[in-house]
C-alpha cells in the first residue's frame, strides 16, 4: 500500500493460523533460541506456565507475518521498510493455539516523498484474549 492508502482508523483482521510443534522447533534451530521452556516438556512442566511455550519473537513474527498476507497487502507495492517495531507480551502462547492478527492505522505521518505509517497489531488466540501487541512504524513511498 503506499502512504495515501492508508487511513487512520482502518482496521482488518488476518485469517487464523494453528501454531505447531513445527513452527517451535525451526524457529527455535533458526535462531539458536534453545531455552528448555520453548522444547523441554517435562522441564516446562515444572514452570509458571505449566507446560512449553512459544518464543516472544516467535509469536510477534507470526502476528507480522500475520499482517503479510493481509488481502489490503500494506506491505505490498508501496512498502518501503519496516522502521520500529515494539512489542509487549501479555500472555503466553503454546503449541495448538490459533493466532489471529486485528490490525489498526493509529496515525501518519507525512513526509516530502514518503511517509511514515503507524500501526498498532493485537495478537488474540482463539479464546479471543489479547496475547500480544505489536506497535509497528513503517515507511510508506508516495504514489507520485
Amino acid at each position: 500500500m503506499y502512504f495515501e492508502d492508508f487511513q487512520i482508523g482502518q482496521k482488518w483482521e488476518s485469517k487464523g493460523r494453528t501454531i505447531t510443534e513445527a513452527d517451535v522447533v525451526l524457529f527455535t534451530g533458526l535462531t539458536g533460541a534453545l531455552n528448555p521452556l520453548f522444547l523441554d516438556e517435562d522441564y516446562a512442566k515444572t514452570t509458571r506456565f505449566k507446560g512449553r511455550i512459544l518464543p516472544g519473537l516467535l509469536t510477534a513474527s507470526i502476528g507480522v507475518g500475520l499482517t503479510y498476507q493481509l488481502p489490503s497487502d500494506p506491505f505490498g507495492e508501496g512498502f518501503v521498510a519496516l522502521t520500529k517495531l515494539e512489542i509487549n507480551a501479555k500472555k503466553p502462547v503454546k503449541i495448538g493455539d490459533t493466532l489471529k492478527a486485528l490490525v489498526e492505522v493509529v496515525n501518519k505521518q507525512e513526509r516530502e516523498k514518503d511517509g511514515k505509517v503507524y500501526l498498532k497489531i493485537s495478537v488474540i488466540n482463539q479464546n479471543k484474549e489479547e496475547v500480544m501487541t505489536l506497535n509497528m512504524e513503517i515507511l510508506a513511498n508516495k504514489r507520485s
